[in-house]
């Protein structure tokens, strides 16, 4: 009886502990960069083996989106940001859409059902969401010409009336 009692206390302790670093992790892992502040360069491959970096992109207007083939939002949203893509290209505007721990073939397989032409980049290990502080897919990031992170949307990107004005701002104040 008093080894049950002995056992039932040490593996009670040991989950605590486990679930006390666990949180630790999580608390460091899920800090979204602050508006206003530099976004935080990275080095990333598309599709088609490409390197991308924020620094090659300077002086650009760049929605840097966190997203999966599993996300409603996802398929959505994706032929509407394509169409936007399409619009605002030649002035600047550009796309990193990055797949969050999925294989090149499912991200592949997922932009190809909506003729997506904007990069996709691979984060196979979630290492780049995890940079970003990303916890919630679709997570979308509005970076101004200067690097600056101006909007966050998490979620439904559409419904965040802020963040598409301040993109279509950028274009409307030539």
């Amino acid at each position: 009886m008093v080894n049950s009692k002995s056992s039932k206390l040490f593996f009670l302790v040991l989950s605590i502990f486990f679930v006390t670093i666990a949180c630790k992790e999580k608390g460091k892992q899920f800090v979204l960069p602050k508006l206003g502040s530099a976004a935080i360069d990275f080095t990333c491959h598309d599709l088609k083996g490409q390197t991308w970096s924020l620094d090659k992109i300077k002086g650009k207007v760049v929605l840097l989106r966190f997203w999966t083939d599993w996300c409603p939002h996802c398929r959505y949203e994706m032929p509407v940001i394509q169409n936007y893509y399409r619009k605002l290209n030649k002035e600047g505007f550009v796309v990193l859409a990055v797949n969050v721990k999925q294989s090149p073939q499912v991200a592949e397989a997922f932009t190809a059902q909506f003729d997506v032409t904007f990069p996709v980049l691979v984060d196979l290990d979630g290492k780049l969401a995890q940079k970003y502080g990303v916890h919630t897919i679709p997570t979308n990031f509005l970076i101004d010409r200067q690097g600056i992170v101006r909007e966050i949307c998490i979620g439904d990107l559409f419904k965040d009336k802020t963040f598409m004005q301040s993109l279509l701002n950028y274009f409307s104040e030539k």
